[in-house]
């Protein structure tokens, strides 16, 4: 059983308390930015899709839709609350499945998805090295990973990843790029590039 003080558990109450405001207007942002990330995916054909820390699901929601052919489009979340709302708001969609699990042990075969996003949810991660091996597992060949979060290689993000971490127990940390470069590097993930978002940064990874 996991530490009541842990970061894991801690973000599981988190955002169990956030779940019922999480489809408001005020977190369209998320959305925007998700949008982002997805645009970048060749979601043609039979792909499957996982979003970590995929709260009420509407990534997944939103990349089923694009997919012209049967793919499969799955979201995990460490809160059971967001879970529970995901599936309530997916109702009729037949290609999307939502799972409550953490995100350093993900309940999926090796060598399952083709494209792993994770949009603002990095830096609530203890464990980072631990997240990237399970991506490297479950990825194919050639699979790609998208991890957009705010960067650290902007001042303004580096300020503001001092005051969060003073102010709230389950943050981790915002890591800039050249940190994101040794992550995958442990993981045998090998870096593609990143792209500017705002006051974040796409990481991308390939298998």
């Amino acid at each position: 059983m996991k530490e009541e003080h842990s970061k894991q558990v801690l973000n599981a109450k988190r955002w169990n308390n956030r779940a019922k405001n999480y489809d408001k207007p005020m977190y369209n942002f998320f959305r925007f930015m998700q949008k982002k990330v997805i645009s970048l995916l060749e979601l043609d054909g039979n792909v499957r899709m996982l979003d970590i820390g995929c709260g009420t699901g509407w990534a997944v929601r939103y990349a089923s839709q694009l997919c012209t052919e049967n793919g499969e489009f799955y979201g995990l979340d460490i809160s059971p609350i967001m879970i529970e709302k995901a599936k309530e708001n997916s109702l009729g969609y037949k290609n999307v499945y939502f799972i409550n699990a953490d995100s350093e042990t993900m309940p999926f075969e090796d060598n399952f998805f083709n494209f792993i996003i994770c949009t603002n949810s990095f830096h609530h991660y203890e464990n980072p090295i631990k997240v990237l091996n399970e991506i490297y597992r479950i990825l194919t060949p050639n699979g790609k990973i998208y991890i957009m979060d705010p960067s650290a290689d902007n001042t303004i993000i580096k300020i503001l990843d001092s005051i969060v971490r003073r102010r709230e127990a389950a943050h981790v940390k915002f890591y800039n790029t050249k940190e994101y470069k040794a992550f995958f590097e442990k993981s045998n993930i090998k870096y593609i590039e990143s792209k500017t978002a705002f006051l974040e940064k796409i990481q991308i990874g390939q298998k």
